[in-house]
This record gives C-alpha cells, sequence and structure tokens, in this order.
C-alpha cells in the first residue's frame, strides 16, 4: 500500500515537471495552471508508438489534445505530420493554443465534442480519453474545473463508448490509436466495446512492458 502511495505521488511529480516534460518530448511548454498536468503516464506510451507507427503523410485528428497539446506538437514538430488538434474544454483549449504559439506550430485548434465540429480531412485519430471514474478522481480530488479530461463517468468507459459510437459511423477508412490505463478500464471492458460497434476491427493491442498501459488500434473499415 504505502509503495502504491509512493509510486503514484512520483508520478503525479513527473508529470507536472516542465522540465521533464521538455526532455521527454523536445518541445517547448508554458507554464501548467493549477488541476492540469504537462502529461500524462498514456501520453507518454501513446506519443512513443505514435512516433515509430507514423510518418509526414498521415494527417493527425488529436482528440482531447489537453492543456499543452503534447501529441500534436510531437508529431507535428517530430514527424512533419499535418494536425488537427481538439478539445471541448474552453481552458484547456487556451493553454494548448499558447503551447501552440509557443513552438510556432502551424496546428489547427478546434473546440468539439468528440467529432461535433471536426471538418478537416485526418486518416488518423490519437486520443487518450478520459477514463478515470467519477468517484475515483473525485475521493482523489482531481480538478473540477479540468474535469473533461479525466472523468470517464460511473466505470470510466462513458466517453470511450461515445467516441466509438461516432468512430464507427464515419464515412470513410480512418484508423485511431486509443489510450487507457487498465487501472482504471480493463481490456475486457474496452475489447467488449469495439466488438459491439458495426465497421470497427481491432487491429492490435499494444502493451508497455512495465506500465499499465494499453494502446488500442482500431481501423473504422467502409463495407
Amino acid at each position: 500500500m504505502m509503495l502504491d502511495f509512493f509510486i503514484k505521488n512520483l508520478f503525479f511529480k513527473i508529470m507536472k515537471s516542465n522540465l521533464i516534460a521538455t526532455l521527454i518530448f523536445k518541445i517547448k511548454f508554458n507554464p501548467i495552471q493549477d488541476g492540469t498536468y504537462y502529461f500524462d503516464m498514456t501520453t507518454y506510451v501513446l506519443t512513443k508508438l505514435l512516433l515509430k507507427n507514423l510518418n509526414n503523410k498521415h494527417s493527425i485528428l488529436d482528440m482531447g489534445t489537453g492543456s499543452c497539446c503534447v501529441i500534436g506538437l510531437t508529431l507535428w514538430k517530430h514527424l512533419g505530420c499535418n494536425v488537427i488538434s481538439s478539445d471541448v474544454n474552453s481552458d484547456i483549449l487556451s493553454s494548448a493554443q499558447q503551447n501552440i504559439n509557443l513552438n510556432c506550430a502551424k496546428i489547427k485548434l478546434v473546440n468539439s465534442n468528440l467529432f461535433e465540429n471536426i471538418q478537416d480531412d485526418f486518416n488518423i485519430i490519437t486520443f487518450n480519453p478520459p477514463y478515470v471514474p467519477t468517484n475515483e478522481g473525485n475521493k482523489n480530488k482531481l480538478s473540477k474545473k479540468f474535469q473533461s479530461q479525466w472523468d470517464g463517468g460511473l466505470d470510466g468507459t462513458l466517453i470511450v463508448d461515445k467516441f466509438l459510437n461516432e468512430f464507427h459511423e464515419l464515412k470513410k477508412p480512418v484508423v485511431a490509436y486509443v489510450g487507457i490505463n487498465s487501472k482504471y478500464v480493463s481490456k475486457e471492458k474496452i475489447l467488449t466495446l469495439i466488438k459491439s460497434k458495426n465497421n470497427l476491427e481491432l487491429k492490435k493491442i499494444h502493451q508497455h512492458r512495465f506500465l499499465p498501459i494499453q494502446i488500442y488500434i482500431i481501423e473504422k473499415y467502409i463495407k
């Protein structure tokens, strides 16, 4: 129990370190606001996988970009991808825009609830969704102001399920990389959700060697 507490606090400190974030992602960051962070474990694992799998021919929808626009900025800078970043929270968007400006990045930022206001073309979706169960987040005193970035509803799957519902309605083939921390939502729950959607195929699950992070690579295909 004490070891888990120590590890959790260590990760919280790492997530809020400008120096560590800069060293890992090799982009510039403005100071973060209270209640938020530069990145989490899922962002780290997801970004590393994307850098291996993608190239400058991919057009990215960086969904739920977060206050630092980490994934979008990393893919834009290191791969030269065309990137559209989106988020539903106006405070998060404001911080993300400041980081985009700081890096002189050519990234379009869109205020959107999932696909609601997305009109640009893309062939890859990156998504580190909110998956912390509401009660767990409240117990750990996670930010109310930035609740949209962590709150996954009763069992952590609310936003993932909504995303998959809208994803399978797309009228074009697209591949989504969705990151989940299995300490909050089990693989079995995610697989059940994916299997329940028409026109979606799970291509692969990338499991990090040490961290409890799984990246689901899901393809939307056209019959």
